[in-house]
C-alpha cells in the first residue's frame, strides 16, 4: 500500500503508465475537478503490478508531502473473501429467503437510484448543455460518484445527515413497496437462476479477496470441489456398483 500525507489539501491519481499522465483529456480534467481533496490517502498495489503510477496535484503553495510505502494485513480483502465464501456455500439458502430478497431489493434500491437520476438528467437536459457533455458518461459517471460518496461517507453523515436520513427513508421505502408488489421468487427456474448468480459472484469475491493469485484460484477449485463433492462420490459409488 502507498501512503500520501501532506500539510495541505492535495489531489491524487492513478494512472497505468507515464504517459497518460501527459495526455490531456476532458473526462481528466472534469475528474481532476470532482475527485476528494485529501491530505492522507493511501493506494493498494497489486503483488503483480511492474510498475504504479500516481500523480500528485498540490492545490496550494508551500504544501510539502511525502510518500511512503508498507506491507499490512488488509482487513477489507479478508471481509471481501469471507463474504464471498457465505455467497458461495449459502446461495441456495438465501435465494429462497424472504428476508434476503426484501434486504437485497432495499439495497439495490439505494445503490440504483443515483444512477437512475444520471439517466433521467441526461435525457431531459438539452443537448448543447454543457452539462450534457458530463452526464454523456452515464454509467461511469454515476459509478464514480458513488465511489466518491463511499469515500467521504463519514464527513457526509456530520454534516448532512438529516439530508441522508430522508434519502434513506424515501428510497428505502419505494425499493420495499417495489419488492412488496411483485413478491419473492416463486418459480424454481428463477430461484436457481438467483441461487447460480449468487454463487458465481461468491467465487468472484472469493478470487478477489486474495492478491497471490494461484493461491486464490486453488481455494477457488477447493470450493467448488468441497461444495460438489457428493456427485463424483455418487458417480464413483455407481460405477463401482
Amino acid at each position: 500500500q502507498i501512503r500520501i500525507t501532506s500539510s495541505r489539501m492535495i489531489r491524487v491519481t492513478q494512472v497505468d503508465s507515464e504517459e497518460e499522465l501527459e495526455k490531456f483529456s476532458v473526462w481528466n480534467v472534469v475528474f481532476s475537478f470532482l475527485r476528494g481533496k485529501l491530505n492522507d490517502t493511501s493506494i493498494d498495489v497489486d503483488l503483480y503490478s511492474n510498475k504504479t503510477c500516481l500523480k500528485v496535484e498540490l492545490l496550494e503553495p508551500g504544501t510539502t508531502y511525502s510518500i511512503g510505502l508498507s506491507r499490512r494485513f488488509d482487513p477489507k480483502l479478508f471481509l471481501v473473501f469471507f463474504l464471498g465464501l457465505l455467497l458461495f456455500f449459502c446461495g441456495d439458502t438465501l435465494s429462497r429467503s424472504q428476508i434476503f430478497y426484501y434486504s437485497a431489493g432495499i439495497s439495490v434500491g439505494l445503490l440504483a437510484s443515483l444512477l437512475v437520476l444520471v439517466y433521467v438528467m441526461s435525457r431531459v437536459m438539452p443537448k448543447k448543455s454543457p452539462v450534457y457533455f458530463l452526464l454523456v458518461g452515464g454509467w461511469s459517471f454515476s459509478l464514480y460518484l458513488l465511489q466518491l460518496i463511499f469515500k467521504n461517507l463519514r464527513e457526509i453523515c456530520k454534516s448532512y445527515w438529516q439530508y441522508l436520513l430522508g434519502y434513506l427513508v424515501l428510497v428505502g421505502f419505494l425499493s420495499f413497496a417495489v419488492c412488496y408488489r411483485y413478491g419473492p421468487l416463486e418459480n424454481e427456474r428463477s430461484i436457481n437462476l438467483l441461487s447460480w448468480a449468487l454463487q458465481l459472484l461468491g467465487l468472484l469475491l472469493m478470487y478477489s479477496g486474495i492478491q497471490i493469485h494461484p493461491i486464490a484460484l486453488g481455494l477457488v477449485l477447493i470450493a467448488v470441489c468441497t461444495k460438489n463433492l457428493d456427485y463424483p462420490l455418487q458417480w464413483a459409488f455407481a460405477a463401482y456398483r
